[in-house]
């Protein structure tokens, strides 16, 4: 029993001993074929961005790779002391570890995104497409793969000995640990001193999640919020930016029509909030207009719903909008046709990075801007004195934002219609659901007579007429509808949160009802298009369509910085950017209309196809790309 004892720890030395070199091998091998993503992607052009990309290509395979056999081969290693069935195994779990890497650098190469369960649907599936030659290539390289992996195991194997009177492992460990920290204080330093050299590379990597402290650092007082902001807005460099946005130049229509436009957005207003017993006034003016019934935020966040209206593109884009400061393509072409601008906004503009990016231009005494105002009463009353002041010969172009709605929030001796509201009831209440359900609606009711008596005022003065009304939100409010223990927004994409309300009252357009599915980035074409505003085709500016022209989308998409949302007739599915090994790449997809989570059906290649390329269409092509 003591000699098959010492055997037993002899051979798992063995074993361990030699999964080290293997390991190193193939951090070696991993760093080899990742560095094509160096190729593939934007090439920094300062030195210090260089040189975050080699550090964080060494650091993160190698920190990938060790992970892979801390958590496979050294347990293993106990529980098969065999050296040839574990070697055998883990030659196959090297090869498609690395098999995987090369084919995810394909997908970044054409996609610009990393593994994903419909990719492979796609490229693997019964599909009436056929593999391009590249891909063919690409997998006809496995098995050579799988000889080259045979072959190091081997000659490692019966090279142990020599290898052992290397002392060099140590030095190797920290070399590599050095890399991966490295990298990651670089990054968090780059995220606070608005760095885009390298915070431009956080998904070039798959499975990479780089250090941000951005609200650490502030919180602790080490970051002044001013100085940040002010060093966003003063990053207004185009040349360094990845983003082709938009495509062409402004070309101002010399035919366009001078009707004057009101954008209001309710923050945290829910679709189903739209009717006779709560917003009764604003259901009436709906009946003089187009109201879409299946409308839906870009996003369930204040930040990127509010970007999806003004900027009408994807929430994808939303980083590097912030990075190059670039204002939005509608306010430039109403600053540049002389209109008036008139900005109301109950929160002040910089709460929301509004201020440095949507309304970072807008400096000339044409522009009127209120912000931070007590309450929304005192931004409807500043709204009504304004539109009573503009001049009938100049058109102008208002942005009402009111956050009664989201806060829960009724003036003083407002008239609650709905009970018990959370005021009635005390903390150990039973019925907090419907209290809080019921002020919310409360304050939606108060909402709703403030937007009456803006409407009123371009009555009163003689513009109604003459004035395009768009009424919206910014993103919708759950109340736990959706089981999951998910309240008010920013949790989940269930229709509580991201299906808001939209209609438009455009002159000369006749009512109607439209059920398709429409999204916020859609509205920005619809007011150019149909102002006759510009000469640009709407693909120079926007990743949405015109709502008036009958040609709907068939998906939506959704998202925020880390993830896409697709959107269906019965469907959400969510995608992480990093890809295939995350719960989101994977599993959730959730029923439409109760977001319990369902099988992942099949979705057509030309539908993915068209969303890949909403996601990248507004980034400018990289050099591997480009000769694609």
């Amino acid at each position: 029993m003591l000699e098959t004892g010492h055997h037993y720890r002899d051979q798992v030395s063995k074993i361990i001993s030699w999964g080290h070199w293997f390991s190193l091998a193939n951090i070696l091998l991993a760093i080899l074929l990742a560095s094509r993503y160096l190729f593939i992607a934007e090439w920094p052009e300062t030195m210090l961005g260089q040189a975050y990309s080699l550090i964080s290509l060494l650091g993160h395979f190698s920190f990938i790779i060790f992970i892979m056999y801390l958590v496979v081969i050294f347990p293993i290693s106990f529980v098969i002391p065999f050296p040839r069935a574990l070697r055998f195994l883990t030659v196959i779990f090297a090869t498609v570890g690395l098999s995987l890497l090369i084919i995810d650098t394909e997908i970044f190469k054409l996609y610009n995104l990393h593994i994903n369960p419909i990719i492979f649907e796609i490229l693997l599936g019964e599909s009436e497409q056929t593999l391009n030659s590249d891909w063919q290539t690409l997998f006809a390289f496995v098995p050579f793969l799988f000889l080259l992996e045979l072959l190091i195991s081997s000659l490692l194997w019966h090279r142990l000995r020599p290898l052992s009177r290397f002392k060099l492992g140590p030095i190797i460990a920290i070399f590599f640990f050095c890399c991966f920290l490295t990298g990651h204080l670089l990054h968090m330093w780059a995220d606070a001193a608005v760095y885009r050299p390298i915070t431009a590379q956080k998904a070039n990597f798959p499975l990479a999640y780089p250090m941000t402290a951005r609200t650490f650092l502030a919180k602790y007082g080490w970051l002044d919020k001013d100085a940040f902001n002010k060093r966003v807005s003063d990053t207004k460099k185009q040349s360094d930016s990845r983003l082709d946005y938009p495509k062409n130049p402004l070309d101002v229509n010399d035919e366009k029509q001078d009707f004057n436009v009101l954008l209001i957005n309710i923050s945290a207003l829910r679709a189903d909030m739209l009717n006779d017993s709560v917003m009764p006034e604003m259901t009436k003016l709906a009946l003089e207009g187009q109201r879409f019934n299946n409308h839906f935020s870009i996003s369930n966040s204040d930040l990127l719903g509010n970007f999806g209206i003004m900027y009408g593109l994807a929430p994808q884009y939303w980083d590097d909008i912030e990075i190059s400061a670039k204002s939005p393509f509608m306010l430039d072409y109403f600053a540049q046709a002389d209109y008036n601008l008139g900005i109301f906004n109950t929160e002040a503009l910089s709460r929301h990075k509004q201020k440095q990016t949507t309304f970072i231009n807008l400096d000339s005494p044409q522009t009127t801007i209120v912000e931070d105002t007590e309450n929304d009463k005192e931004t409807v009353t500043k709204t009504r004195e304004w539109i009573r002041d503009q001049d009938a010969t100049t058109p102008w172009f208002a942005y009402v934002s009111l956050e009664s709605v989201q806060n829960m929030d009724t003036p003083a001796g407002f008239p609650a219609l709905f009970y018990p509201n959370i005021q009635d009831l005390n903390s150990q209440a039973n019925n907090r659901q419907i209290a809080l359900f019921n002020s919310y609606r409360n304050s939606v009711s108060y909402v709703d007579k403030a937007i009456a008596k803006i409407v009123y005022q371009l009555k009163q003065s003689q513009q109604y007429a003459n004035t395009v009304i768009i009424f919206t939100a910014n993103h919708g409010n759950e109340f736990n509808e959706s089981e999951d223990h998910s309240w008010g927004y920013g949790s989940n994409y269930s229709i509580y949160q991201i299906q808001v309300p939209l209609f438009i009252v455009w002159p000369g357009k006749k009512p109607s009802v439209i059920t398709q599915d429409t999204n916020s980035t859609d509205l920005v074409p619809t007011i150019l298009t149909n102002l006759n505003a510009v000469n640009n085709p709407i693909s120079d500016y926007s990743s949405g369509i015109d709502l008036f022209a009958g040609e709907f989308k068939s998906w939506q998409l959704l998202g925020d910085k880390n993830n896409f949302v697709i959107l269906q007739q019965d469907t959400i599915t969510q995608f992480s950017y990093q890809g295939l090994f995350t719960n989101q790449g994977n599993h959730n997809v959730r029923n439409r209309d109760n977001y319990k989570p369902m099988p992942r059906g099949a979705m057509l290649d030309t539908q993915f196809n068209q969303i890949l390329a909403e996601l990248n269409y507004f980034y400018k092509a990289t050099p591997a790309q480009e000769q694609k």
